[in-house]
């Protein structure tokens, strides 16, 4: 009797996990009843990292942030899901009368005003700061720029250059607004990362938007002077996660400023690898799954090499239709995947993950220790389900 053999096609791809060792414990506030905004100060996190268990801000409650000495951006590594259904704020501030806006976490100040003498007005802070009012002249301060350049008008304040990249690595606030003739300028948005190891659902908001750089006063009366500071650029906002759900809305949008110094828009970025997000995506957005949450010095990375002693393609294209590799039905388990590893340390955890079309995901871990820190491999052995599916790697790593 002839033997038939059945094909198994698997996709492949790479992932690295946050790391959180959830040593921050749970952020819940769900027992909170009443509208209530929550301060958590930075100053206690030098690096802006925090490393939670879960989080779940409900939908009465507004976090925001006092920035810790470094100005560092927000980074939430959490291990299982993330529930954001109120509002999580890492904006800049508006300008009050000569006093600019502070900057969020991460984002550079507003310029100071210069009390109807120009010369005394200062520039924004940031890679993109507004420039200041123009010497000798009753103008507005320029605009900050981050994605994309601030509004500009003839005779005020030239807007700041743009910088940074719509992956949003490294992470970086927004740009302050200059300083006018009068009034100071808006601070720049802060960043905030949010990931997770299962899943984040946003249905509420997430902002990191430019403070105004509109005159006001200290009362916070506006006034339509031509001496305002600029308005500052919005900062960045990034998800990553294996699911990313929600209706709700993420922002990074300019702060406004006197006529068209308005600031320029910052970054916001969602990288799943089940991209389930149905909601409002403000400015200069972009969607893909590029998981690794900090640029490295020296780059690392992961590459399934063999499945089954099936070579593996060196740039899988990740389509089940034309699979990165197939295994007979007739291959026991459980079945070797080789993991090829570059810059990570020895003796660091590597799971593999099999997701299949159908049915419950199936998990192997072990260690790469074979090779050295520039280049390891590890042979993790799983029991692969038939059929087709997805396949991929993980490697936890301390932050």
């Amino acid at each position: 009797m002839a033997a038939t053999a059945v094909l198994c096609p698997w996709i492949c791809s790479a992932q690295v996990t946050t790391g959180s060792t959830g040593a921050d414990g749970p952020l819940d506030y769900s027992a909170i009843t009443n509208s209530t905004n929550i301060v958590i100060d930075m100053h206690d996190h030098p690096t802006g990292i925090y490393q939670y268990t879960s989080v779940n801000i409900p939908t009465n409650v507004t976090v925001t942030f006092t920035p810790n000495a470094n100005n560092t951006p927000v980074t939430w590594l959490v291990q299982g899901p993330c529930v954001i259904s109120g509002f999580v704020d890492v904006s800049g501030q508006t300008n009050k009368g000569l006093v600019p806006g502070q900057g969020g976490p991460g984002g550079g100040a507003g310029g100071y005003g210069g009390e109807g003498n120009s010369w005394l007005a200062h520039p924004g802070a940031g890679l993109g700061g507004g420039n200041a009012a123009q010497y000798n002249v009753n103008s507005a301060g320029g605009a900050g720029s981050y994605a994309t350049v601030g509004g500009s008008l003839e005779g005020q304040g030239a807007a700041g250059l743009t910088y940074g990249n719509e992956f949003l690595l490294p992470v970086l606030g927004g740009s302050g607004g200059g300083g006018g003739y009068y009034g100071g300028g808006g601070g720049g948005g802060g960043a905030i990362i949010v990931a997770s190891d299962t899943s984040i659902r946003v249905d509420g908001t997430a902002s990191a938007n430019g403070g105004y750089g509109a005159f006001f006063d200290t009362s916070g009366i506006r006034n339509a002077w031509n001496g305002n500071g600029g308005g500052a650029s919005g900062g960045g906002v990034r998800l990553v996660a294996p699911q990313i759900l929600g209706h709700g809305t993420l922002r990074a949008d300019g702060g406004v400023g006197f006529g068209g110094t308005v600031g320029g828009s910052g970054f916001v970025r969602l990288d799943g690898l089940d991209d389930e997000f149905v909601g409002t995506l403000n400015d200069s957005a972009s969607r893909g799954f590029n998981p690794i949450l900090v640029a490295p010095t020296a780059s690392a990375s992961l590459a399934i090499q063999s499945i089954a002693g099936n070579a593996v393609p060196a740039n899988p294209k990740g389509v089940l239709y034309t699979p990165d590799a197939t295994i007979s039905a007739q291959q026991a388990n459980p079945i070797q995947v080789v993991v090829g590893c570059v810059n990570l340390p020895l003796n660091t955890q590597i799971t593999v993950v099999v997701k299949p079309v159908n049915g419950p995901m199936v998990l192997g871990s072990t260690l790469n220790n074979t090779g050295t820190q520039a280049s390891s491999t590890a042979t993790v052995s799983v029991n692969m389900p038939r059929g087709g599916g997805l396949v991929y790697a993980t490697a936890a790593t301390g932050n």
